[in-house]
């Protein structure tokens, strides 16, 4: 995602912020509007929909797709939706420059067990540490990316200066073309990409994020402060049916491949035989600091801030 600008958010502020309606057709349901990507990420919410889950909390889920992360967190800041999905560093940049979104749930858990990302180099590249990266080029979706933070870390854990990494924006779509034709040495990649990567047998995944943390939040479900605070039921009622969705998503890959790939376009044979991405169950800020500590000591944000002011309270186990 590109760097949030505060002009971008204040230009579209001045749209009415979305007010829920009661839909004639879903008679006492309440609508709620949500902008994000169906990637495997999103499985909770599409899964609940599919499953009536959402119906039985009183809420009617409408969701679209957002070209960009910068699109879903402008749609959102304007009022156009009401709530969005979004890598989890687009909000550490939108709460430096002072855009007061709130996180409601989690969205996919990058972990090792069940990677989201990876940063993906050619099986036999000579990079085994951290430290071979210095001087080398590595692709990543954006410059304010997890997969740049997580290089960095990795390498300066290394004992490596990661100041010496040249890092260069790729599509998620193209970095396994551009680590395959050597115009980087590895480069940030995500599900079902990176699957379908491994299983061509030319590629491996260096381990940098684990260089970050075991576990933590990688994409996010997000609103405004102003729409949480004006209406907390339906942001509690939101935040708890998702986390219900995903203890079951997580542990049922097999119920939810045809939902998936219903709301992808990703083909189920696809779906069924990829590593699928569990989603979070709890937004634990112990999971999002670590992040946010990261951006700050590799220059993606100024300084460091406590997870907690960017978690909504609505969200937080009561």
């Amino acid at each position: 995602m590109n760097a949030l600008r505060r002009s971008t958010f204040l230009a579209l502020g001045t749209a009415a912020l979305a007010v829920p309606r009661l839909d004639a057709q879903a008679q006492s349901l309440t609508t709620i509007r949500v902008m994000g990507n169906p990637n495997d990420d999103a499985t909770s919410v599409f899964y609940a929909i599919k499953t009536g889950m959402f119906q039985k909390a009183g809420l009617d889920i409408h969701v679209e797709s957002g070209t960009s992360g910068a699109a879903v967190a402008a749609a959102v800041a304007g009022g156009s939706f009401d709530i969005g999905k979004s890598s989890i560093t687009s909000i550490f940049e939108a709460h430096e420059k002072g855009v007061p979104f709130a996180l409601l749930a989690p969205a996919g858990i990058q972990e090792t067990a069940a990677p989201f990302a990876a940063t993906l180099a050619l099986k036999d590249s000579p990079v085994k540490s951290g430290k071979d990266l210095e001087n080398q080029v590595v692709g990543v979706s954006s410059l304010s990316s997890i997969g740049r933070a997580a290089v960095c870390r990795w390498v300066d854990r290394a004992g490596g200066n990661w100041h010496t990494v040249q890092f260069v924006e790729i599509p998620l779509t193209q970095a396994a073309a551009a680590v395959s034709q050597k115009r980087v040495v590895a480069a940030e990649i995500a599900q079902p990409l990176l699957a379908a990567s491994l299983a061509t047998g030319n590629f491996q995944n260096l381990p940098t994020y684990q260089a970050l943390a075991p576990r933590f939040v990688f994409t996010c479900w997000f609103t405004t402060k102003d729409w949480s605070s004006k209406y907390p039921d339906l942001a509690r009622s939101f935040a708890r049916v998702v986390a219900q969705s995903a203890a079951f998503t997580n542990t049922h890959h097999a119920d939810t491949a045809p939902v998936m790939a219903a709301a992808s376009g990703v083909e189920l044979p696809v779906l069924q035989n990829m590593q699928r991405v569990n989603d979070g169950t709890t937004l634990d800020p112990a999971q999002i600091q670590p992040l946010i500590d990261a951006s700050a000591a590799y220059g993606m944000l100024k300084a460091s801030f406590p997870a907690r002011d960017i978690v909504d309270p609505n969200a937080l186990p009561r």
